[in-house]
């Protein structure tokens, strides 16, 4: 599948993401003859493994792990099994979505759940039938402990572990400004890219992407993000694999050139 060239110039998809995000998808839309721009957006910073699997250790072992996201799974859940080996089966892995699961299994992880409604309030629905549960929530910083209540009220034990804190990126520079405003699709791949988005491009800039931007996203919860900032064009890619996602975001390209 090859994209169009109608305004005279290569077909460019910008992707803003955190480091390492679809690395493969590079290669992919070059063969398509589509120019991918990465811009990094929140920088993720794995804490020290060693810290916080010692603070668990001396506590019951879980029943069950809550994971919100993939860089969740990178900076913990790999960690955590290179340390203590793999995990019992009888440990249930609950991922916010299907990304988030996907990281999961390529990780090792086989016993991994998602909830019938994508984000961290499917998970405390599906959690609050049942047993109380040992859980250990592994999340960033910025996620904030929403979640912890409320499982907390349910009457789970919970281990509340930051795996990862996130800072800010440098400001944009004129040239990827001009890139993102340019760009047939533009792909973010969390809500959290969302709002730094809007942060770093300025008022009048975003206004512009909200009205005429074709946002790519993963997911359920950067779709609601995406509603919620009052984008006009949005669609979900699928998150499974490399070519489904390219599929995807070559549709949205060809379509932007129409």
């Amino acid at each position: 599948m090859t994209a169009p060239e109608s305004r005279g110039r290569h077909p460019t998809v910008v992707l803003l993401s955190t480091p390492g995000v679809m690395d493969r998808i590079d290669a992919v839309l070059a063969r398509a003859g589509v120019r991918l721009v990465r811009v990094q957006s929140v920088e993720p910073h794995e804490v020290d493994p060693l810290v916080w699997i010692r603070r668990i250790s001396k506590r019951t072992r879980p029943d069950t792990v809550v994971v919100t996201s993939r860089w969740a799974v990178r900076a913990g859940v790999q960690p955590w099994r290179k340390i203590d080996g793999p995990f019992s089966e009888s440990v249930e892995f609950w991922a916010v979505g299907p990304a988030t699961a996907a990281a999961l299994r390529r990780a090792g992880v086989t016993h991994v759940r998602t909830p019938d409604t994508v984000g961290a309030e499917g998970i405390a629905t599906a959690l609050a039938k049942g047993p109380k549960r040992r859980v250990v929530y592994l999340r960033s910083d910025l996620a904030g402990s929403k979640l912890v209540r409320a499982l907390r009220a349910q009457g789970h034990r919970v281990s509340d572990v930051v795996v990862y804190t996130v800072q800010m990126p440098p400001p944009l520079s004129p040239v990827e400004r001009g890139q993102i405003l340019a760009a047939d699709a533009l792909v973010v791949t969390s809500p959290s890219g969302l709002a730094d988005l809007s942060y770093r491009i300025g008022r009048s800039a975003f206004a512009r992407l909200q009205k005429n931007a074709r946002l790519v996203v993963l997911g359920e919860r950067s779709r609601r993000a995406a509603v919620t900032h009052r984008f006009a064009h949005i669609s979900v890619a699928p998150s499974a694999g490399t070519q489904p996602f390219t599929r995807h975001l070559l549709r949205e390209v060809r379509n932007a050139r129409e």
